[in-house]
């Protein structure tokens, strides 16, 4: 007679065991990520504020007008105009002032993150008490207007946006 021979496969205690330790792997992985996509965010808001910085100094030098980059909402967002009061090019006094006009356009909106903020800005701040920036006709910044926005994350990393006085940007 035949004895009884023992199924193959895995007991429910083994299962359990290899689902735990599977599960601990996934949360320990989902931390690491967590910190990289904080990274990625501060990261992705100092290459933008690099970006528009750019394009306000080649629009200034394209256009030969001012073009102003201003921030406002208590540095959650910042915004790209063309700074000439709309006046077809004639010099004003007003122009590069880095106050915005009504007939002033818009060109570039930009808003943080809600898992970044603006942790320090030494930008020079205009008649409304905002931080903006002017870049003239030949590309450079407007007289005082250099300074530096630093970008903190929700975890804690920065990255820190400098502009000087010929226009340069540069992130570190």
């Amino acid at each position: 007679m035949k004895g009884h021979t023992r199924a193959q496969g895995f007991t429910l205690v083994e299962l359990m065991i290899t689902v735990a330790i599977v599960g601990i792997l996934l949360k320990l992985v989902g931390w690491g990520l967590a910190g990289m996509t904080a990274y990625e965010d501060v990261r992705t808001a100092a290459r933008g504020l690099e970006t528009v910085f750019q394009e306000a100094k080649a629009l200034a030098y394209e256009k030969g007008v001012p073009h102003s980059v201003v921030f406002l909402d208590g540095g959650r967002e910042y915004r790209l105009f063309r700074d000439d009061n709309g006046n077809d090019n004639r010099t004003e006094p007003t122009d590069g002032d880095c106050r915005r006009n009504a007939d002033e356009p818009w060109i570039h909106n930009q808003a943080l993150s809600s898992r970044v903020a603006i942790d320090n800005n030494t930008l020079p701040k205009n008649a409304d008490n905002n931080p903006c920036v002017s870049f003239r006709a030949d590309g450079r910044v407007a007289s005082g207007s250099e300074g530096h926005v630093i970008f903190k994350g929700s975890s804690g990393e920065t990255l820190t946006v400098s502009i000087n006085a010929l226009g340069w940007v540069n992130v570190e």
